[in-house]
């Protein structure tokens, strides 16, 4: 992933990235993170901006649905708008990004997986995802009855081929499918100074 334009500068304020999804998972998830107390930015996709106070970025893959979103979103940044990233060009964001294999119509592996590739290539050494399960047990906002998104293969594709990736070592889920493949993050992993 690389940069094609941007508006802001995205540059990381810590070394640790916390990515938060909108999986049922995500008030647990964050319950654990705040066990760590570290310092760290937070890129929230979807509506799990509504749960944590400071987001510095904003991730949605699917740009020109979310537009409206990406023009509307709750300050929370030191009261300013968080960084709005997407794949591609798209009115409202203030990051497109360029997968590199010029398959910007087909992209697969959720938009978690969008973040954890943004967030490295942004220079983040360690990055943990909260509320990003890839699973179908729906979202925290809706009452359990309501089943989540339908995963692809493709989508399970792509993130077998990221940890194919040397650079997986960076990324730990707190949660589900995701946590299975990465690996749950704990106080030795989060202390450990990165050698990449």
């Amino acid at each position: 992933m690389k940069i094609h334009n941007a508006k802001i500068d995205p540059a990381p304020e810590n070394e640790i990235l916390l990515i938060t999804g909108d999986g049922r998972t995500l008030p647990d998830d964050l319950l654990g993170f705040k066990y760590f107390e570290v310092p760290h930015d937070t890129m929230a996709i979807g509506r799990s901006i509504q749960c944590v106070d400071k987001v510095k970025h904003w991730a949605n893959v699917d740009g020109p649905d979310s537009v409206w979103w990406a023009e509307h979103l709750p300050p929370r940044n030191d009261g300013k708008m968080p960084i709005r990233h997407t794949l591609g060009d798209c009115r409202g964001y203030d990051i497109d990004w360029d997968d590199e294999m010029g398959e910007r119509d087909r992209w697969y592996g959720s938009t978690a997986l969008f973040g954890v590739l943004a967030g490295l290539a942004l220079g983040y050494k360690k990055i943990i995802l909260a509320g990003c399960p890839l699973d179908t047990n729906g979202h925290w906002y809706f009452e359990d009855s309501i089943k989540g998104p339908d995963w692809t293969t493709e989508d399970f594709m792509a993130w077998e081929k990221f940890i194919s990736n040397p650079e997986h070592e960076k990324v730990k889920s707190l949660s589900g499918f995701t946590m299975l493949m990465l690996g749950k993050p704990d106080k030795e992993w989060i202390c450990t100074k990165s050698s990449r």
